[in-house]
């Protein structure tokens, strides 16, 4: 993603419950303004949807239906709350682009978490690893977050980081078939508060 993000919110994929907020010292009032939409159905599938790409109203529509009138109402009212920004691009003609401030990534339980890092390394060959790995590949001129890649590929973070790390790991990879070279580069990158 190009525009930074300034906070990951992460909820629970199946109630879609608010688990955890990245910084955790976000600003109390901004945590309730992300928590009070959140619980409005129409909003969630809003900034769900916005997570996942930027979208054009026209695009939002499609994807998560309702009427012009609807989505143009919570648009305006999550713009106004500075929970979405909106951008022009051109294509062809004038088009608004709807991009979020916040990161909206599932997470696993922590029971769920505790035990797939407890086998970690134990299913390197999965269909996470392939997406992850096939979505990397397929954008590899830009370098992304767990975060960013859970919410392109649809998995929770927990199981990006699982796989990543396992990948990251030369005795992971020694006791598997994957002694070759990573699929992809890694880069870490710090920011002062």
């Amino acid at each position: 993603m190009s525009d930074a993000i300034e906070y990951c919110v992460y909820y629970e994929k199946d109630s879609e419950e608010i688990l955890d907020f990245f910084p955790t010292g976000i600003n109390p009032d901004t945590r309730n303004t992300i928590i009070t939409y959140w619980e409005q159905e129409i909003p969630r599938k809003i900034l769900k949807a916005v997570t996942e790409e930027p979208l054009t109203m026209q695009e939002l529509r499609k994807k998560i239906g309702h009427s012009n009138s609807t989505l143009h109402e919570n648009v305006k009212k999550l713009e106004e709350a500075d929970m979405i920004r909106t951008s022009i691009v051109y294509k062809k003609n004038k088009i608004r682009q709807l991009k979020p401030r916040f990161l909206f990534v599932t997470k696993a339980p922590k029971f769920k978490t505790s035990v797939q890092k407890f086998f970690q390394g134990l299913w390197v060959n999965t269909q996470a690893n392939d997406r992850v790995i096939a979505f990397l590949q397929e954008n590899k001129h830009e370098f992304w977050t767990a975060e960013e890649i859970a919410t392109k590929t649809g998995l929770t973070v927990d199981e990006v980081e699982l796989v990543l790390s396992n990948w990251d790991s030369q005795v992971t990879r020694a006791l598997s078939d994957f002694m070759k070279k990573k699929p992809f580069e890694k880069k870490t990158l710090y920011r002062g508060v």
